[in-house]
């Protein structure tokens, strides 16, 4: 299987206004026209305001589906063009109801390999102004996802995302987004989901929390 990648996108942290006053974030990216060299951490000429809860192997590249744009456009009434998610990679057809923890895909000389879904944060709704955002995209499942770097290389705008190996679990980003959003105290899902060695260390971590405090609460 084969995705189109339409929209490269990097952005630099900076400073901007919002209906609730300043926010520094690097959620605008630019798409960019040129080869870009990805390393392990992210994009030449990317980078992240919040280091905390954005970046790092497990997060170096964010991908959202292109499809999903002509969901929001309808929804909110208005145009939204990429990359509207903040996303690095604005990729065509790929979905999270399809594509599994650990799937392992070619994208021009790099090789990558789901992490773990993104989660909607108030910076979506303050970007956009529009305060429902995250939750809408919570209640959806239009979250993107990120994806660790295996290899490093050069990417450019209009290659293809090439399915290189699916992982055994087939456990797909939205078995993952299920148990954080909407079938949270299943002990079972929980447990499938934990258990695939691709997901990203500090979710597992959480969801194993979770775990242990439904298992001591009964």
């Amino acid at each position: 299987m084969k995705y189109k990648l339409l929209s490269l996108n990097v952005g630099r942290p900076e400073v901007y206004e919002t209906e609730q006053g300043e926010l520094e974030s690097a959620y605008r990216k630019t798409p960019v026209q040129e080869s870009t060299y990805l390393t392990f951490y992210n994009f030449e000429g990317d980078e992240q305001a919040d280091k905390k809860n954005h970046g790092g192997r497990d997060k170096a590249v964010c991908l959202y589906p292109a499809q999903h744009y002509k969901n929001w456009d309808e929804h909110y009434g208005q145009s939204f063009s990429y990359p509207a998610f903040g996303e690095n990679l604005t990729v065509d057809g790929i979905d999270e109801r399809e594509v599994h923890i650990g799937d392992k895909f070619q994208l021009g000389d790099a090789l990558l390999e789901i992490s773990e879904p993104r989660k909607p944060c108030y910076i979506i709704a303050r970007t956009h102004g529009i305060k429902d955002f995250p939750a809408r995209v919570m209640e959806t499942g239009y979250t993107g996802f990120y994806l660790r770097v295996l290899e490093e290389g050069k990417v450019t705008p209009g290659n293809y995302m090439t399915l290189a190996e699916r992982h055994p679990s087939a456990v797909t980003v939205q078995d993952v987004n299920d148990v954080r959003y909407h079938d949270k105290n299943n002990p079972d899902k929980l447990k499938r989901v934990i258990e695939v060695d691709a997901l990203a260390r500090g979710l597992r971590d959480s969801l194993t929390q979770h775990l242990n405090k439904i298992k001591e609460a009964r």
